[in-house]
């Protein structure tokens, strides 16, 4: 499962976010908050929070996100807990205050969370350092324990697939632009990268149904081709590309050379028919000749009318 987790300084707005979603955000779990309205429940949160002034980013907020191989099966209360377990093996505890909300207006459910790091007796139980691995690490191990595909592991078959598709794809584009839309009939997204020296310089490759653009400030879809494989580099998609597009120059070269020695064949048939035929044809036109004997008989024949 993505996810993401991150300490800061909020305002009433991060509360007003996570409670939205535009109108389908539902709350499923809260701990430590009495009041029924997100503009309530930050000063709720922020008064707990001065009682630790050490701390400034006195906030935990992110998100997991269900990922198609799993879908929507999950139900609210399970994605619930999956979240409050993975919030537990960081440091949250019965005594911190948190919200949980659904949002359910993209095509991938996520739950998102607000949790004060600060608890009721003004202590710091969660830890800021390289707070984003250890929260992934502990999404993780939760879904191991529940038997679902980690993000690893669906990572892993993602980039199994990406690979297949491009390796298909290659064998007859003849260039990036031929690429990009073979993969992209394949259900991929090709993102070139370029500079001045090289030209192409990198590439990513996106699953368009993972696509998010409410998470893609956080979270980049795909993976780039350093990350797909290290056998495969983009001098050697540019070297393949380059002779599938001789090759096809050369198959055109053979196929024009054939086309114009049948047609010169064609040629010497249509010629010789001619020929033949205009040598019957002379034959046919030439004057009969007729005996001196005929012509004798002839001109008796004549008198004998007379």
């Amino acid at each position: 499962m993505n996810n993401s987790a991150t300490t800061r300084a909020i305002t009433k707005i991060a509360l007003e976010y996570n409670g939205n979603d535009k109108g389908t955000a539902e709350m499923v779990a809260s701990n430590y908050l009495l009041s029924s309205t997100t503009e309530g429940q930050f000063q709720e949160m922020k008064t707990v929070a001065d009682r630790n002034e050490k701390v400034k980013k006195w906030a935990l907020t992110g998100y997991i996100s269900q990922p198609d191989e799993i879908g929507r099966k999950l139900t609210d209360q399970e994605f619930s807990e999956i979240t409050t377990k993975a919030l537990e093996k960081i440091g949250v505890t019965d005594k911190n205050q948190y919200r949980l909300d659904i949002h359910n207006s993209t095509k991938q459910k996520n739950i998102h969370f607000i949790v004060n790091r600060i608890d009721v007796s003004g202590k710091c139980t969660v830890k800021s350092h390289d707070i984003g691995r250890r929260f992934g690490e502990a999404v993780r191990v939760v879904c191991k324990e529940k038997g679902f595909l980690t993000d690893v592991e669906i990572g892993i078959q993602k980039k199994a697939l990406m690979l297949k598709n491009l390796k298909e794809s290659l064998k007859t584009a003849k260039n990036f632009d031929e690429l990009i839309l073979k993969m992209k009939a394949k259900g991929f997204e090709v993102q070139l990268s370029t500079n001045i020296k090289d030209g192409v310089s990198g590439m990513r490759i996106v699953m368009v149904k993972d696509k998010n653009p409410n998470t893609e400030r956080i979270y980049k879809a795909g993976y780039k081709l350093s990350e797909i494989t290290s056998k495969l580099k983009i001098a050697d998609i540019k070297a393949i590309l380059n002779e599938n597009k001789e090759k096809k120059l050369d198959d055109e070269t053979v196929f024009s050379e054939n086309a114009n020695q049948e047609n010169n064949v064609n040629e010497l048939k249509s010629n010789s028919i001619i020929s033949e035929v205009g040598k019957v044809i002379e034959q046919l036109l030439k004057p009969t000749y007729t005996s001196n004997t005929d012509d004798e008989l002839l001109k008796k024949k004549k008198r004998k009318s007379r």
